[in-house]
C-alpha cells in the first residue's frame, strides 16, 4: 500500500510540476507518460536491476504522438523532427556505449526514450534546432558525470572491498532528465 502510495505521489507531482513550469503543450504528453511510471522504474531498477519493457517502450509511442500533435499544431515539424532525431542518436550513442560494458540495453531504451521527450518539450519552446541538440547533449554529458559522482559515492563506501554489484543507471537517467525539464 505505501509502494502504491508513494508511485500516485510521484507521478502525480511531477505531473503538476511540469504543467506548472510553464508553456506545457502537447509535446508534454510523453513527459507525462514519464511522470506516470518514473517511481515504478526507480523502484524496479534498484530491487532487479533492470528496466521492464513494459513501462519504458509504451513511453516511444507518447513521445511520439505528443511529439507529431505539437507539429501539425503549429504547422512546422521541428518538434517531431527534434524527438526523432535526439531519440534516435540517444540510442546509437548509448547502444555504442553498452556494447563496452556497464550499461544494460534497458538503460539505452530509457536513454532513447528520455531524449526525445526532453527534445520535444524544449523544441515546443521555440528554439533553434541547435539549441535543442546541445541541450540534450547536455543532458547526456550531464548523466554520465552524475552516474560517475554516484558509482564513485558508492565506491567510497566500500573501501575495505572491491566494488562486486552493479549500479542501476535509471534513476540518475531518470533524476537528471527530470531536472532539465523542470528547471529548464
Amino acid at each position: 500500500m505505501v509502494e502504491k502510495t508513494i508511485r500516485i505521489v510521484v507521478a502525480v507531482g511531477l505531473s503538476v510540476a511540469l504543467l506548472g513550469a510553464g508553456d506545457a503543450g502537447p509535446a508534454a504528453i510523453g513527459t507525462l507518460y514519464l511522470a506516470a511510471v518514473t517511481a515504478p522504474l526507480v523502484q524496479y531498477d534498484v530491487r532487479e536491476m533492470r528496466l521492464p519493457d513494459a513501462l519504458v517502450l509504451p513511453g516511444a509511442a507518447f513521445v511520439v504522438v505528443g511529439a507529431v500533435w505539437s507539429s501539425l499544431r503549429t504547422g512546422g515539424w521541428p518538434v517531431a523532427v527534434a524527438a526523432l532525431g535526439c531519440g534516435v542518436a540517444a540510442l546509437v550513442g548509448f547502444a555504442v556505449l553498452a556494447a563496452g560494458g556497464g550499461l544494460g540495453m534497458g538503460d539505452v531504451k530509457l536513454a532513447a526514450v528520455l531524449a526525445g521527450a526532453l527534445a520535444a518539450v524544449v523544441a515546443e519552446r521555440g528554439p533553434p534546432p541547435g539549441e535543442v541538440a546541445v541541450v540534450v547533449g547536455c543532458w547526456a554529458v550531464l548523466t554520465f558525470l552524475a552516474g560517475a559522482v554516484v558509482a564513485w559515492a558508492v565506491v567510497g563506501g566500500r573501501r575495505s572491498r572491491r566494488l562486486s554489484a552493479e549500479l542501476p543507471f535509471g534513476p540518475v537517467l531518470l533524476g537528471t532528465f527530470w531536472g532539465f525539464v523542470l528547471l529548464g
